[in-house]
């Protein structure tokens, strides 16, 4: 069993459709919705002992990726923008005393800024792209990657290309996990 560490509801909904999409075995799969990154930072988190014990004494757990936003560097929370991510990530990795393989993936687009939602939005093609740069310049106020893509592409069919080079990281790591 994988145990998968996320952030938020947004964050499961695209991994199942990641996994529904490139045949991973979701029953393989047991999530843990930490609500909010801070909470993963917080190493005596409930859901850390939950997977201890299931490393220890169940043994169901045997590997375990967590995954983040990276979000601005420029916020005042010290834990954001993607190398301060690492950071915290590589830290907390390593003050665990689980004894299973550990891994970490950090949402972002290819500038290594946002979220999931910015990760998405790096997909579009180049006119979408350019579309919502002149939308934001033009509007009176600042829009965050997750408002234009929860307005916009959410709700759009076959909205997510999982087949994208910006998805091959993840989908390696995954991928890497199931593997025996």
């Amino acid at each position: 069993m994988v145990a998968i560490i996320f952030e938020g509801k947004s964050d499961k909904d695209m991994l199942d459709e990641f996994c529904n999409y490139h045949d991973l075995p979701k029953d393989k799969i047991k999530y843990f919705n930490f609500e909010g990154k801070d909470n993963i930072f917080e190493k005596n988190h409930e859901y850390y002992k939950e997977i201890k014990d299931g490393i220890n004494d169940l043994q169901s757990i045997d590997k375990m990726l967590i995954i983040v936003d990276a979000d601005d560097k420029n916020d005042e929370n010290k834990n954001r923008g993607f190398k301060a991510s690492e950071d915290k990530l590589k830290e907390l990795i390593a003050n665990f005393k689980f004894k299973i393989p550990i891994d970490y993936y950090i949402m972002c687009d290819e500038n290594e800024i946002g979220n999931l939602e910015s990760l998405l939005l790096s997909m579009l093609d180049e006119g979408q792209q350019n579309c919502i740069k002149a939308f934001k310049k033009c509007y009176k106020h600042v829009l965050s990657d997750k408002w234009v893509y929860n307005s916009f592409y959410k709700h759009k069919k076959n909205k997510i290309d999982f087949d994208h080079n910006n998805f091959k990281p993840l989908k390696m790591k995954l991928t890497d996990l199931f593997r025996d």
